[in-house]
């Protein structure tokens, strides 16, 4: 017999073992490869090594995201100024994620012309050229003798409650006064709704009806009155403005959809004022950048598509 010498590792230091190999009796074997072929170690007890002590730093934990809608109605609520009331609420359409604050309630003004432009076109009413023109017009220069016509061809009176009930705009119904769609009562959350609603929501041929005509809105409207006030004119906004004496005060809103990179928001600001006509547009407006300096920083800004 002839000793072959083996070495194992054990506990950290190297330990000479001699293997003394008895004969064996023959047997028949296939003949292992020779490229392969290794001779067996001896078994080896190896204590088992002791459990790392858990780590007692603390996990890196990825920064909450931002909440970028209820930071635009924050800054826009610092910028109110004193004897506004107001009402504001954002929504993320990409996310849902909505802000709001300040009064619930407002009369609609103009903002009721695209209510029902939005009840027409979910019901599939029969676009003429003519019916076409009207929506136009109504949205664009917003023209009071184009909504008034739609009004009574396309039942505007049970269209307010009937947009309201489908879509989900709360605090939202039709007018007192079937004649006066200036007066359907609205809310901030509920108009952001019907933003969501026409940009998630309504088929893209109905959706680039409304884009467009809202598009074409230029600061002179329709009856003279300058409605080139707040979300109107800025980046990356398509708006409806409204705008309505009631007594003493001046319903003044901008109500629209800003884009910035992949991200929109419905933007909705309402307004009763005591001020001048020019002091309440530039109270509106000061919201609006408010608003707009609360925004994203967009990574590559995208234009809505009109």
């Amino acid at each position: 017999m002839s000793p072959l010498g083996r070495r194992a590792l054990l506990g950290g230091y190297l330990v000479a073992a001699i293997v003394v190999v008895a004969p064996a009796s023959a047997t028949s074997v296939t003949p292992a490869d020779p490229a392969s072929a290794v001779l067996a170690a001896p078994p080896v007890t190896i204590e088992p090594s002791p459990e790392p002590e858990p780590s007692r730093e603390p996990l890196a934990q990825a920064p909450p995201a931002t909440n970028f809608a209820a930071a635009m109605v924050d800054a826009a609520n610092a910028a109110v100024p004193k004897g506004v009331t107001s009402g504001i609420a954002v929504m993320d359409l990409r996310t849902g994620q909505l802000a709001t604050s300040g009064t619930e309630q407002f009369y609609s003004a103009s903002l009721s012309k695209l209510m029902l432009i939005v009840d027409m076109l979910d019901r599939d009413v029969e676009l003429t050229p003519a019916v076409q023109d009207q929506i136009s017009r109504a949205l664009g220069p917003s023209d009071d003798n184009a909504m008034n016509s739609l009004w009574v061809r396309f039942d505007g009176p049970t269209a307010m409650d009937r947009v309201a009930g489908s879509v989900g705009m709360v605090d939202t119904h039709g007018s007192g006064d079937r004649s006066q769609w200036g007066e359907v009562v609205v809310s901030p959350v509920g108009y952001a709704r019907l933003y969501q609603h026409i940009m998630t929501e309504m088929h893209p041929d109905d959706r680039n009806i409304i884009v467009k005509s809202l598009a074409g809105a230029q600061p002179a409207a329709a009856d003279g009155f300058n409605q080139g006030f707040g979300l109107l004119g800025l980046p990356q906004t398509v708006t409806k403005q409204g705008w309505m004496y009631y007594g003493n005060r001046l319903y003044l809103h901008s109500a629209g959809v800003v884009g910035t990179g992949t991200d929109q928001y419905a933007v909705v600001l309402m307004t009763s004022q005591a001020a001048s006509a020019g002091a309440a547009r530039a109270n509106v407006s000061a919201l609006a950048n408010a608003i707009m300096s609360a925004m994203p920083a967009p990574a590559g800004v995208t234009a809505i598509s009109r």
